[in-house]
């Protein structure tokens, strides 16, 4: 007989959620990793030899932990917004989107852009992102619904733009800025294996009030 009635392989963060619940239902688990340590992309490295300094492997995408997992496993778990989504150099100057100072983020988008059009694009898209969000991630713990349920509850827009056609498609049609469209496009393609347009597959027809 025996002595485990689970195995996980990987000590990642995924496999330690399952093996955590598993053994919260008393079951008898074994966690195997072939690294020296646990947590897989949810640590920090020392990514360059002889250098101090610590960065992340993709543990910002603890965000997506949901606050039941977190309850149910009794973890000590605080969690920050950070003021700064990101910054990105364009010659002498560069594209700042600060989250606490939407007045800051305009005139970062202005002085880059030469207008007000993608920052208001930026706004819409990214409003439409948060709503998406807010509906659908009280299902994810739940079984997978179906296609017409979530387009249902998401919205034909939404659904169009961000699930029923290559996120390139929506951004080139919603940003004129090629620095806006990368910094969209970084943010769409974290965590998934697809890659963006190359610039000769952009739409000749772009337009910011889609």
């Amino acid at each position: 007989m025996s002595a485990y009635d689970v195995i996980v392989a990987g000590g990642g963060h995924n496999g330690l959620v399952a093996a955590a619940y598993l053994a919260q239902a008393g079951r008898r688990v074994l966690v195997l990793e072939r690294h020296e340590h646990v947590g897989g992309l949810a640590i920090s490295a020392q990514a360059f030899p002889g250098v101090d300094v610590r960065l992340s492997r993709y543990s910002y995408l603890v965000s997506l932990l949901p606050s039941k997992i977190a309850r149910d496993l009794g973890l000590d778990l605080e969690l920050r917004r950070r003021r700064y989504a990101s910054y990105t150099p364009k010659g002498d100057t560069g594209l700042l989107v600060d989250n606490e100072d939407d007045l800051r983020t305009a005139a970062s988008f202005r002085h880059v852009t030469g207008g007000e059009s993608d920052h208001e694009a930026w706004r819409r898209f990214y409003g439409m992102v948060a709503e998406v969000a807010r509906v659908l991630a009280p299902t994810l713990l739940e079984p997978l619904r179906p296609q017409a349920e979530i387009e249902r509850m998401v919205g034909p827009e939404a659904w169009r733009d961000l699930f029923g056609r290559p996120i390139g498609e929506s951004v080139a049609e919603r940003f004129a800025d090629d620095t806006v469209r990368g910094v969209v496009l970084t943010d769409a393609l974290i965590g998934t294996f697809a890659a963006p347009p190359t610039p000769t597959c952009w739409p000749t027809a772009v337009s910011s009030t889609t």
